[in-house]
């Protein structure tokens, strides 16, 4: 695998950005759905919605770091490098 093209790395960074963006925005609507409502169901399920977007929030960038990480690169993959043969 060869390292990205600045383009390719700008248009990744920029992705794994806009992923953070949209959990907040969802950790922020069901914030809304809890503080509007009155009724404990839809209270529930904007507790729901916030623990599932932070935790998107949180996974997908990370997921996606390590698929698109260079070979190698301990701190995001942790990869070992190959084995030399004997």
């Amino acid at each position: 695998m060869t390292d990205p093209t600045p383009v390719q790395a700008r248009n990744r960074y920029l992705i794994m950005t806009a992923i953070r963006m949209i959990g907040v925005a969802g950790a922020v609507f069901g914030i809304m759905l809890i503080g509007r409502f009155e009724q404990l169901p839809l209270k529930l399920l904007g507790g729901a919605i916030v623990l599932s977007a932070i935790y998107m929030s949180w996974t997908i960038p990370a997921a996606l770091a390590h698929r698109w990480a260079t070979p190698g690169n301990v701190r995001t993959n942790r990869r070992r490098p190959p084995k030399l043969p004997k």
